[in-house]
């Protein structure tokens, strides 16, 4: 049997491989990325989309990362999988936040240097006018849902318990910006980043129904263990002053 050591060390590797996946779809699809190091030749602001396509893949995979981390801490997927600590899940959660931000402002700079005038309006979901501003819609939605999650975990971490349910829309967050990622990006057409991209989001929903499952498990036993408890058994007299009725 494989000690829980090397296991550990093991899921962690292919964590990090996943997570370090976009920078090699990344250079295969731009080929040469040094042929991009110039100022004429190129449409305006071509170097800004390719960073934010880069941006945008590793927050995916950031994002997938802290969140099998974090159901890993309630229902655990494997044997010694590793679970978040408190610095960590912060800590990872930051870095997620940095790159979403970093992915919508290289987008709008890109978009504002191609057209020629702040492209502000990329921030406000649109989801009329074809497939493409449709999927950027998405991303919008998802970009201002990060916002409120994010200002809601940070308060929560503050004590303010009652934002914790506004934090728990990470679920949401997470499939907007899968779908996002899935049906706009180029590079998420190459075979390898496709079943990447299949894998993360399957993980994400079996690690979910884990914690599901691991939660309606644990009410179960405490309600049996409660009812024990609360009941004498039959054919038990009841002394006086009993708590039981």
């Amino acid at each position: 049997m494989m000690p829980a050591a090397v296991k550990h060390r093991l899921i962690w590797a292919v964590m990090l491989l996943v997570c370090a996946s976009p920078l090699v779809v990344w250079l295969a699809s731009v080929n040469s990325p040094l042929a991009y190091v110039r100022v004429g030749g190129l449409p305006p602001g071509q170097q800004l989309y390719l960073l934010a396509k880069l941006a945008g893949l590793f927050a995916l995979c950031l994002f997938w990362l802290q969140c099998l981390l974090a159901l890993a801490t309630r229902a655990p997927l494997l044997t010694d999988f590793p679970a978040a600590t408190p610095r960590l899940h912060i800590r990872l959660g930051a870095t997620t936040a940095v790159l979403i931000l970093g992915h919508v402002v290289l987008f709008i700079a890109a978009a504002s240097a191609r057209t020629g005038h702040l492209a502000w309006e990329w921030l406000l979901p649109n989801f009329t006018h074809g497939d493409y501003k449709f999927n950027v819609g998405l991303g919008a939605l998802a970009f201002w849902l990060v916002c409120l999650t994010v200002f809601a975990g940070w308060r929560t971490a503050r004590g303010q318990r009652r934002w914790k349910m506004i934090h728990l829309l990470w679920p949401v967050v997470f499939g907007l910006a899968f779908l996002h990622a899935f049906a706009i990006g180029t590079e998420s057409r190459y075979g390898a980043m496709r079943y990447l991209l299949i894998f993360i989001a399957v993980s994400v929903v079996l690690a979910g129904i884990a914690r599901i499952l691991r939660s309606h498990t644990n009410s179960t036993a405490h309600s049996a263990a409660h009812s024990t408890v609360s009941h004498p058994l039959p054919g038990v007299a009841r002394s006086k002053g009993s708590r039981y009725v």
